[in-house]
Formats: C-alpha cells, structure tokens, sequence
C-alpha cells in the first residue's frame, strides 16, 4: 500500500489553516456590523445567525463562542445594582456542585489519558481534549449563570439559562403563577412544559402558565411550544410578589 507523501498531508494543514482564519475574519467582520447597543451576547448571536444558515449548527457554534467569552470574561453580574434581578444558583449550592464535578472531569481525564497513551495516542488526546472542553463548558455555563440573573421589568421577564438557552416572557401573556410544587408532579412529563432548574433532581419553586403557547429553542437548537415554565429562584417570594403585582397592573390598564 503507498504510503501518503508528506507534502500532502503539509498541504491539507496549511488549506485548514486558511479556511479557518477566513472564518475568523469573516465573524469579526460580521460582529463590528452589528448593533452595539445591544449586549455582547446578543450581539454575538447576530452575528452567528448572519454566517451559518443552518440553526442547529448556529446555536452550537453560538455556545461555544459565548463559552469562550464567559471564560474571560468577569465573574461579577453586568448591572448588579439593577433592582429587579432575581438570581437562581445561591439555594442549590451550585457553584460547589460545578466545582466537584471539575475536580473529578480532571482526575478522570487525566487519569483515563494516561491509561489510553499506551494503547492509543489518538484516542488519549481526544479524551483528554474532550475532558477540557466540558471542563470549560461547565465554567462559562456557571460564570453565564451568575452574570444573567432573571430579570424583570414593567413588560418581560427575561433570562438567559447559562449557555443553554434564554427566555422573553411578555406579563401581558402570562395567566398566572403560582406555587411550583402544586402541579409539577403531573406536568413534568409533559411536551409543552419547560423545567428551567440547574439540577435534574431540584423541586421548582415558581410555575409560569401562559395565554398563548410561546416557541423556546432548546440547547441544541430544537424549538418547542411551551405552555408552562417551571423555574426555582433564590427569592422566589419576592419574584412572584413583583410579577403578580405588575401582571395585576397591566390588566387594569
């Protein structure tokens, strides 16, 4: 069997490398032309949604560049004397939960790395490299998490769900909200009903029922109807008081 020629495979890096810087420049020309009123993540999936066409590799490729920018970006929340954000990590000791997993992603990615250098050097580096990209995934979601509080305003509810997905909820499509634990039991299985809590096992708080079906996007770019929201807050109490309180007063006007 011919072996390859070096030259070959020197030519293919080198048409990678092109393709990819030609990328790069056309996302940064792409990003200096949107609105920079908007914040940077919107403006980010602007740009996105500008040069991929196809949506599910645009929300991928979305993620993964508000991933980067998470990873450098400051902990602290944007507009944190804002008055009405409502945040939703503090609770559930998430951040101590994200750290263990880290903890144990690097234990294991080292360790199954090793393991597999002396079977496969391929296969060692793509474990390796994959352990540091969910390492990565999993501090840009959480630094996403507590930059983007919920927040409410006098029209919408609005929140970004760490890198998974983000929300605008007119109050005057809201029919009510209420007590979390009172239908969840027998909503959770449902298609048009959204759970938005940080862990698979967390009882939400707050449940969000709507006039009309709104269309959310999930993480891999699916969209769905939803009906209801199912959510946990750190001051759910005050959240609920507030919605109530300015739904009440965009009926009476």
């Amino acid at each position: 069997m011919m072996a390859i020629p070096m030259e070959f495979w020197i030519g293919l890096e080198v048409l990678l490398v092109c393709f990819g810087l030609w990328r790069v420049s056309r996302f940064v020309k792409g990003y200096r032309m949107t609105d920079r009123g908007i914040p940077i993540e919107d403006r980010i999936e602007e740009m996105v949604v500008n040069q991929v066409k196809n949506k599910i590799l645009a929300t991928f490729v979305t993620r993964d560049l508000l991933m980067i920018y998470y990873l450098f970006a400051k902990s602290k929340k944007r507009n944190i004397e804002m008055k009405d954000a409502y945040s939703l990590h503090k609770n559930v000791g998430y951040g101590g939960m994200v750290f263990a997993f880290i903890f144990v992603l690097l234990l294991e990615g080292v360790g199954v790395s090793y393991f597999l250098h002396s079977w496969s050097k391929v296969a060692a580096w793509i474990h390796l490299v994959l352990s540091l990209y969910m390492i990565g995934f999993l501090i840009g979601d959480f630094k996403a998490i507590i930059r983007n509080p919920v927040r409410l305003s006098q029209e919408t509810i609005y929140f970004r769900f760490g890198l998974r997905m983000k929300v605008k909820i007119l109050l005057s499509n809201i029919e009510g909200i209420q007590s979390g634990r009172i239908n969840y039991e027998n909503d959770k299985k449902r298609k048009d009903v959204w759970v938005a809590t940080l862990l698979e096992f967390e009882n939400p708080d707050i449940e969000i029922a709507f006039k009309e079906p709104i269309m959310i996007k999930d993480g891999i770019g699916r969209e769905h109807i939803t009906r209801k929201i199912y959510l946990s807050l750190d001051e759910k109490d005050e959240f609920m008081r507030n919605v109530n309180t300015l739904v009440l007063k965009n009926e009476v006007v």
